[in-house]
């Protein structure tokens, strides 16, 4: 996976340009994580060392003889793959606030030309594009990853609701959906003031008759108060506000979250998004 294009011209003021040599180690495992870097030319292999089991080694050394002992207490190599153009590597020491160490070692297999952007550099340009630093968090996270983390990317939205349609509860992600849709473009920030469009209560009767209403086609499951608090504010004089839906969306949330994801963890669907990710 590459960098998005949209992000390049944000990246120029801040990169530094290294030209490195074959078989030189980048950074190693155990490192303080503080750059990230990007593949210009060339390649690397990532590696981990992983501790001997000295159980085994112990084992080892008493059929066969002292000599083995010593090679009981040496680390194997885990090699985890190889990297080139477009991709990059050094993001999980970065986003990872808890452990700041890197946890393989990175090294040019050849020649290599890389980007490299540190940490304050890097939180400012990519901590405001949600899916790229989501991406990131999740490739962290891994199977430890949550709810919040799969609905900042694009591709575990499709994929959770891939998984919601199978058990008959694919309006719930539609509902979380079509409201951050209805927050994200309603309203614009216009030197701190807040303006409405004027398509904005259309747009939210949509929504309350789609996912909301008594006889929706497509329903969520809301308590009586909140819908009627919905129905008294988009249908009668409450009016709308930029936080309209914030509670029937939290609502929802943690409906899925709680009745829903954890089998979601546990399937095929999971899986292959994190296969689809890379």
């Amino acid at each position: 996976n590459g960098i998005p294009e949209d992000m390049i011209s944000s990246l120029t003021s801040s990169v530094a340009i290294n030209e490195v040599p074959s078989n030189h180690a980048v950074f190693c495992q155990g490192d303080v994580g503080d750059n990230f870097y990007i593949i210009v030319h060339g390649s690397v292999k990532v590696a981990s060392k992983i501790e001997a089991d000295t159980t085994i080694g112990d084992r080892i050394a008493n059929e066969e003889g002292d000599g083995i002992k010593v090679a009981r207490d040496m680390p194997t190599e885990n090699n985890i793959g190889t990297l080139g153009p477009g991709q990059y590597f050094g993001e999980m020491a970065l986003v990872n606030s808890d452990n700041a160490l890197r946890t393989a070692t990175v090294t040019s297999t050849q020649k290599s030309i890389l980007l490299s952007i540190d940490k304050e550099s890097f939180q400012t340009v990519f901590g405001s594009n949600r899916q790229v630093l989501a991406e990131f968090e999740l490739r962290v996270m891994k199977g430890s990853a949550q709810l919040s983390h799969i609905l900042a990317h694009s591709l575990g939205i499709a994929s959770f609701r891939n998984f919601l349609e199978k058990e008959h509860a694919g309006e719930n992600i539609d509902f979380w959906v079509a409201v951050n849709d209805f927050g994200n473009a309603m309203f614009d920030d216009a030197g701190g003031v807040v303006m409405i469009h004027s398509d904005s209560l259309e747009k939210a009767k949509r929504i309350f008759v789609t996912f909301c209403a008594e006889y929706a086609d497509r329903q969520v499951n809301l308590p009586h108060k909140m819908v009627a608090e919905l129905d008294a504010k988009i249908n009668g004089d409450g009016g709308i506000t930029p936080d309209l839906f914030n509670a029937s969306q939290q609502e929802i949330y943690k409906l899925m979250e709680k009745d829903k994801f954890a089998r979601y963890k546990n399937s095929d669907d999971f899986k292959d998004f994190f296969v689809r990710l890379g």
